[in-house]
């Protein structure tokens, strides 16, 4: 069995564990295979991606092939040892292009300055200027409302992921030079499509093309439909299947980053969606006992920030919430009082030594308190505290737990803590408001 260090070290039973790579490199490992295709004639079965960092990590392609006007090439996202819903998932890229990307990247063509901003950014319709048109295929998620890095109305396609297309399909051209005839043509300026789409430019990578080729690439993930229903597209507004994420180009197992970044989204939306309070829940089913006692708070309120105590409540006074409502269970609120900023088991380990002294405090017997400190769980302790009918401590620990999130938020947030039993119980209502600076 894996020790909380071997976790924390992204190491299990003493080995490393494997790493993967995200969606978004998996989308653009497939749009290299298909250009290359177009350009040389050549199916690949592998394809060197360059990640944001400019590291080139080495992608498998399932197959290559040229159907009808497009090329079409499938690669299958490796979650490494991560588990990530999308693991294994297929995605893949029908590409078109026109002649000009047989001479649109010469030599003599230079990358602009570091740092420089090119005014030119993706979204852009002026039929001057060239680039990708990145279309939402089968599976693919669109993005409905606002808050989140894309536009309503755009593929569920972050903007970290849109510029390593941007960036690697220049490189395939730049490297190829000209390739002569290409196996099929298109409009020099491809017309927009009628499904979610949005127009990349190449100057999107820090590129400088005048005239370069127009191309046209169409993400499809066969069961995206359904994998979407495992994670929280739906409540952040991304509709239809799933999002093409990723923001280093690689999955770190056990890392924090992905479910970060998942919060982070979830309260933007809240953000823009007008909400002056969130409640951050620890799951599922601590969110559905808030959202029952709740009713007339909107769905975009509740955000699931698991273990990340800490972090969810810096990002709310970030991004300028006025009251957060925590809602979870007698464990997290226990590690939630001791003050640890993130309450998974394999990092922290559960201490009952603090609820039995806050019992001591309030005149429960030795014998009693002994007890608490001994219990082999939170559930068992729990237990002890209701067969003594001991509300007080458990209020207690509630307050303890919100004056914690009202330390973290620097004084700048309304603090209120529900406290539930597994059964659905109200345990502590208890409300820690905001203090003078």
């Amino acid at each position: 069995m894996a020790s909380a260090s071997d976790h924390s070290h992204g190491r299990r039973a003493g080995k490393e564990l494997r790493r993967g790579f995200s969606t978004g490199t998996a989308v653009t490992a497939a749009a290299v295979a298909s250009l290359r295709l177009c350009l040389t004639g050549r199916a690949v079965e592998i394809v060197a991606v360059r990640l944001p960092n400019d590291v080139f990590l080495p992608v498998a392609v399932k197959s290559c092939l040229l159907d009808g006007r497009f090329a079409v090439a499938t690669v299958v996202k490796d979650g490494g040892d991560d588990p990530d819903v999308t693991h294994n998932a297929e995605l893949s890229v029908h590409l078109k292009c026109d002649r000009r990307a047989a001479e649109a990247f010469h030599p003599e063509e230079r990358r602009r300055p570091e740092g420089h901003r090119d005014e030119r950014r993706s979204g852009a319709t002026d039929g001057s200027i060239s680039g990708i048109r990145l279309i939402a295929g089968e599976g693919v998620g669109v993005v409905t409302k606002a808050g989140l890095p894309v536009q309503p109305g755009e593929p569920a396609v972050n903007p970290v992921p849109r510029e390593m297309i941007v960036r690697n399909l220049a490189d395939e051209l730049w490297r190829t030079g000209g390739c002569g005839a290409l196996p099929f043509d298109v409009a020099p300026t491809p017309s927009e499509p009628g499904k979610p789409n949005v127009f990349l430019p190449w100057s999107l990578a820090g590129i400088r093309v005048d005239g370069g080729p127009n191309l046209e690439i169409e993400i499809e993930v066969p069961k995206g439909t359904e994998i979407a229903r495992h994670t929280l597209n739906p409540r952040l507004g991304v509709v239809g299947g799933i999002s093409i994420l990723g923001t280093t180009g690689l999955v770190k197992p056990f890392s924090h980053e992905a479910y970060e970044e998942t919060i982070h989204a979830s309260l933007s939306v809240a953000a823009a969606c007008g909400c002056r309070g969130v409640v951050l829940s620890t799951g599922g089913k601590s969110e559905r006992l808030a959202r029952s006692l709740l009713p007339e708070l909107p769905p975009e309120a509740f955000v699931q920030v698991a273990d990340f105590f800490a972090y969810s409540v810096r990002e709310a006074v970030r991004m300028g919430f006025r009251s957060i409502i925590h809602s979870a269970f007698f464990g997290k609120v226990v590690k939630m009082a001791q003050g640890h900023a993130y309450t998974h088991a394999h990092k922290v380990a559960l201490d009952l030594s603090p609820v039995a002294e806050c019992a001591e405090q309030l005149g429960h017997d030795t014998e009693f308190c002994s007890e608490l400190a001994a219990a082999n769980t939170a559930r068992q302790a729990l237990d002890l505290l209701l067969g003594r009918d001991a509300a007080d401590v458990l209020r207690a620990v509630s307050c303890r737990a919100a004056e914690q999130s009202r330390r973290l938020s620097g004084d700048r947030l309304d603090v209120r803590l529900l406290l539930f039993a597994h059964d659905g119980t109200m345990l502590a209502d208890v409300t820690e408001p905001c203090r003078p600076v």
